[in-house]
């Protein structure tokens, strides 16, 4: 006969559980063993003593500080001499040495710099940068070009040391400022608001919206859509390759056009299209169950396991004063918050 029947667990008056007739005996605790070793070499295994010692020299810059509070070896590298670098010169000069000189060159105001005081490097106000390229002006205006000829297309030296611009509606000439550009507007699609045709030398203005009906068929691909407010399907809604889905109600209601009672629940498709693992209420048990190869399309199931319930109340002995009736099913679980016994029904 199927009841609730008492579990034994820890706690529960039993010699294993209890250990009132000696079943589990002492156990001599074991010293457990310490070794250290440096590219091995074994220190603390072949030390009588067992002291691990560590060590520095003054002169090559290390340090090692310890606490004893806190068991703490602290290492610093706080005056590591040149000397004990693997490169201690740079460029053939000591580390510690003066650099070379430093000396001026064309366009820059004389100056020299003996690696120790400050120097200070400016441009010539109007210089030549040496040989046969043309000089550069540096004023309080900015930097002028004493050009003759000009490398790019586009452009051309008029012979002043001023530059002309080709226009043109080739690649590398520029558009004058008289050129007009047009914009047009699809209707059901794109709204334009604006004089049609601009010049671009006037600062063309144009503003550009979304019809207020949008006719065709229009696919949006962008990773995230976002709609502020309420959404009207007036059709059918169909959601394809959903990896992930969320939503911010608590409560969600399934069969909601249902007016008598039934079976439901979600089902996740495996190999087969519209074929998958089925989590689900079966009204006929009044419980929740699972099953594998349900049909999407079905309208009942039989479950193949069900899910076990937790169920708690003072009473200490649920045969007699328990959970609702519905609950007296195989497996579920009963756990009494009087006594805290712990009980299946089987």
């Amino acid at each position: 006969m199927a009841d609730w029947k008492k579990v034994v667990v820890s706690g529960s008056a039993i010699s294993q559980l209890d250990n009132d007739a000696g079943y589990l005996t002492a156990v001599t605790t074991q010293n457990a063993f310490a070794t250290a070793s440096f590219d091995g070499t074994e220190l603390l295994a072949n030390d009588a003593n067992g002291n691990l010692t560590f060590a520095s020299s003054s002169d090559q810059g290390l340090t090692i500080s310890a606490d004893a509070g806190t068991d703490t070896l602290t290492f610093g590298l706080s005056a590591i001499p040149n000397t004990s670098l693997a490169n201690s010169t740079i460029s053939g000069i000591s580390l510690g040495s003066n650099l070379n000189n430093l000396t001026d060159g064309n366009g820059i105001t004389d100056f020299t710099y003996n690696g120790s005081s400050t120097a200070t490097v400016s441009v010539q106000a109007d210089s030549t940068t040496g040989g046969n390229v043309k000089p550069v002006s540096v004023t309080a205006n900015g930097v002028g070009l004493d050009v003759d000829t000009i490398d790019g297309t586009g452009l051309s030296a008029n012979g002043s040391g001023l530059l002309d611009v080709d226009y043109g509606s080739t690649s590398g000439t520029a558009v004058e400022g008289n050129t007009t550009i047009t914009l047009t507007q699809t209707a059901g699609e794109i709204d334009i608001t604006g004089t049609a045709a601009q010049a671009l030398g006037g600062g063309p203005s144009y503003t550009i919206g979304l019809a207020d009906t949008i006719s065709g068929n229009r696919t949006f691909s962008g990773d995230t859509i976002t709609i502020n407010n309420d959404l009207v399907v007036q059709g059918t809604a169909s959601f394809q390759n959903t990896t992930n889905l969320q939503v911010a109600d608590r409560f969600v209601l399934f069969a909601s056009g249902s007016t008598g009672t039934g079976d439901g629940g979600i089902v996740v498709q495996q190999a087969t299209q519209d074929i998958g693992e089925l989590f689900g209420y079966d009204s006929a048990t009044t419980r929740w169950g699972v099953t594998s190869s349900f049909a999407a399309d079905s309208s009942a199931y039989t479950p193949d396991a069900f899910m076990s319930a937790v169920t708690t109340l003072a009473s200490t002995n649920p045969n007699t004063s328990g959970p609702a009736a519905r609950y007296n099913a195989v497996g579920n679980i009963y756990v009494s918050s009087g006594d805290e016994s712990i009980w299946i029904y089987s």
